[in-house]
């Protein structure tokens, strides 16, 4: 058995259980090197599409994929042994895991010439900078990942003017891998219907959190390093989230409240034109679908496009180590999920849903 087996065995394993909270790794080394196949591909009615290239230059957008190690997309979906690709719809079907495990896939080009592409492996794609576009009276704000208050405040500040005297923004979150709640702080005040506070337009925080023994171990366990750490402030907080969890060994579920990532009466301050569209699809996932929820409920901008990933209905990670290995899941659970409502696998369902097809690559459709 090869180091490498574990890791797809147990990743397969995981993708039945359809929630990407779980996570299972493998540390970098001599053995293996996580990597990227420099594309990605997507399927619809009329079959599976590269629906982008980041590295692998002898593939285009929109090129069809034919076969992958011989199989047809269509023949792949219908006979593989669980759900691997994480969804019974086409266009929320995930193959990058999937495509790491072939060695080659035979495409159709756009000129209809046909090309055997042997895999290769590149470094993993990291996300894209902040991206600001004005075209007549409308704003486009994209982002991939929200990294911090400060990094969105340094993009937006030499946009303001630009921002505030426009008629329509659009916020583009199609492929945004979340990062940091902080990230969209600035942000939210394009989204509320009305001056308000960050207690109240973040919504309900009720969580429930399963304090078994195990668990409490886990978290004590992923704490100890920080105590080595020479700020005390940290160590402090460290210590006593620690004696917590000893307190709170083989308690059980507990109801709680999650904690905000800033303080409760900050001021969310209405701005911008009252014509606001945010752009989502299934990629769109952790922070950034919480701020897509926060949009939802607040009601002032239009949802457009497809259900976003839906993977927000549970936190509070803790990671367990074997050896090389790292497995990650949540302990927590929101009041929604606890009840059956939460939106795991479904995703926040969009105002104006626009089906994926191969037309998409010949014009934006979403932003038409």
């Amino acid at each position: 058995m090869t180091p490498i087996m574990p890791l797809q065995a147990v990743s397969q394993y995981l993708s039945n259980l359809r929630d990407r909270n779980l996570k299972f790794t493998m540390d970098s080394n001599e053995s293996y090197q996580p990597f990227s196949r420099g594309f990605y591909v997507r399927r619809c009615e009329e079959g599976l599409f590269v629906d982008e290239v980041t590295s692998e230059t002898r593939l285009q957008v929109g090129d069809k994929v034919l076969t992958i190690n011989g199989q047809t997309p269509e023949r792949i979906v219908s006979t593989l042994p669980n759900p691997l690709l994480a969804s019974d719809i086409p266009e929320r079907e995930q193959w990058t895991g999937y495509l790491k495990l072939a060695n080659h896939m035979i495409v159709e080009h756009k000129d209809g010439s046909q090309e055997d592409i042997v895999f290769n492996k590149y470094p993993l794609d990291f996300p894209k900078e902040a991206k600001f576009e004005k075209r007549e009276e409308t704003v486009i704000l994209k982002f991939s990942k929200f990294e911090s208050y400060e990094k969105t405040e340094k993009f937006l500040q030499p946009h303001q003017k630009d921002i505030e005297q426009c008629k329509k923004l659009i916020i583009d979150l199609r492929k945004n891998i979340g990062g940091s709640e902080e990230g969209y702080l600035l942000l939210l005040g394009y989204i509320v219907k009305e001056d308000s506070t960050l207690n109240d337009v973040y919504g309900d925080r009720t969580i429930w959190t399963n304090y078994s023994e195990t668990n409490c171990q886990r978290s004590i366990d992923n704490l100890q390093p920080y105590l080595e750490s020479d700020d005390e402030e940290i160590k402090e907080y460290v210590q006593s989230a620690i004696s917590y969890y000893e307190q709170m060994k083989a308690v059980g579920w507990v109801k709680g409240e999650q904690e905000l990532f800033a303080d409760a009466e900050t001021c969310i301050t209405k701005v911008g034109p009252e014509d606001v569209n945010i752009l989502i699809d299934t990629w769109c996932e952790n922070e950034a679908e919480q701020f897509v929820r926060i949009a939802k409920t607040q009601g002032r901008a239009k949802l457009i496009g497809r259900p976003t990933m839906g993977n927000i209905d549970y936190l509070n990670p803790i990671k367990v180590c074997y050896e090389n290995y790292e497995l990650t899941y949540p302990i927590s659970k929101t009041d929604a999920a606890k009840n059956g409502n939460g939106i795991n696998d479904k995703g926040i369902e969009p105002d104006q849903y626009i089906p994926f097809t191969r037309y998409e690559f010949e014009e934006d459709i979403f932003l038409k």
